[in-house]
């Protein structure tokens, strides 16, 4: 009796020390108020497991981050770098610098849109405003860099602020050159009156802006603002360079009432005609005796001598001597004028001016303008 009792007691503990391993391998989620010592303990065990919230938040707030900006997700990124300590703050700015250099290779619309973003958060980061410059310049988006350049030197010392002049005056120069090539002259004029009101190198913008009117003619304006620099110790020789020429212009307004403006072609310039209601471009040529034109492009002039010979540089041309009843050149009318055509072809002519429109007038040609300037005799 007394050995069947002593096994029933042994079986009872293994199975009980069974069932308290398994409880604390899986704790039963119905019964919340049955708490023993195993229990307890196997909770210590399970607890002690759990990372601190120091360590909770170290590693896994890097590496979020950093998933954020590599999955293209910067706003969530950008949510989490308002919300950090001050410490992490400076590791996410390297980080920062580092993604945007490297985006700007690869994604150059992301990378405005992105850096954008991040200065409206850190307004004075300069590192990544300078980055942004030369991102906008090698887009060509000059004036979004003149911007940026200028927020720059508004927020920096006087003293520290002459690379940034210097930065200035460069970009300014490829903006002004772009403008000018597209022929965006009243953009051109509206940024160069927007940097005189600015207030930083204002003589640069200032010569600029004469040289602008002298090219569009506008002589009284130009004057006035020459006046302002010609004793400038940077641009004073230059702008009474400017007025000297102004003047030479003034001159050959009044001797010469007909201006008439020319294109230039290689080294030959050309000139808009329109012979009996059809329009031409015609190279001037004062060693051609006579007006030439490609035969093709007139049909319908009154012949005088169907058998003519032109001497060329290239050998003689059989022609035809033609009149023509009108010849329009800006706001000249010639009337009875002779024409010779040909089989003359030019890529991007249709024939030559010659002395017979020429003698004429007393002219000259403003090579440097691409002006022709006409007075009868």
């Amino acid at each position: 009796m007394f050995n069947i009792t002593l096994a029933l007691t042994a079986g009872i503990l293994i199975g009980w020390n069974f069932h308290t391993f398994f409880l604390a391998l899986n704790a039963p989620k119905i019964i919340k108020n049955d708490i023993n010592i195993s229990q307890t303990t196997a909770s210590i065990k399970v607890l002690s497991q759990i990372p601190s919230s120091t360590e909770k938040h170290k590693k896994p707030m890097q590496t979020s981050f950093y998933s954020l900006l590599k999955n293209n997700l910067f706003s969530d990124a950008m949510a989490l770098y308002q919300d950090a300590s001050h410490e992490r703050v400076l590791l996410y700015r390297k980080t920062l610098d580092t993604y945007f250099k490297k985006r700007s290779l690869t994604h150059q619309e992301e990378s405005i849109r992105e850096m954008l973003e991040y200065i409206e958060i850190e307004a004075e980061n300069k590192t990544t405003k300078h980055l942004l410059i030369e991102l906008y310049k090698k887009r060509k988006e000059y004036k979004e860099a003149i911007q940026l350049i200028s927020e720059l030197i508004d927020s920096t010392p006087h003293d520290d602020n002459e690379k940034l002049h210097k930065h200035l005056i460069d970009t300014s120069r490829l903006y002004i050159d772009a403008l000018k090539a597209s022929k965006s002259f009243q953009q051109l004029e509206a940024f160069l009156t927007t940097q005189i009101e600015y207030g930083v190198k204002v003589v640069f913008f200032i010569f600029n802006l004469a040289e602008h009117h002298v090219f569009m003619h506008a002589y009284t304006p130009a004057i006035k603002l020459l006046k302002e620099i010609e004793f400038d110790e940077e641009y004073g020789e230059r702008a009474k360079d400017l007025l000297n020429k102004i003047d030479k212009k003034d001159t050959l307004n009044s001797e010469y009432p007909h201006k008439l403006s020319l294109t230039k072609e290689g080294s030959h310039f050309t000139i808009k005609v329109t012979i009996d209601h059809t329009p031409l471009t015609l190279l001037l040529d004062t060693g051609a005796t006579l007006t030439m034109v490609n035969e093709e492009k007139l049909s319908s002039l009154t012949l005088i001598n169907d058998n003519i010979t032109l001497k060329t540089a290239g050998g003689d041309v059989p022609a035809q001597l033609q009149m023509a009843e009108k010849l329009t050149v800006g706001d000249i009318e010639l009337e009875n004028f002779k024409v010779t055509t040909s089989s003359f072809k030019q890529e991007k002519a249709d024939g030559l001016l010659g002395m017979n429109f020429f003698e004429k007038f007393k002219f000259k040609i403003d090579q440097e303008d691409g002006m022709l300037y006409l007075s009868e005799k």
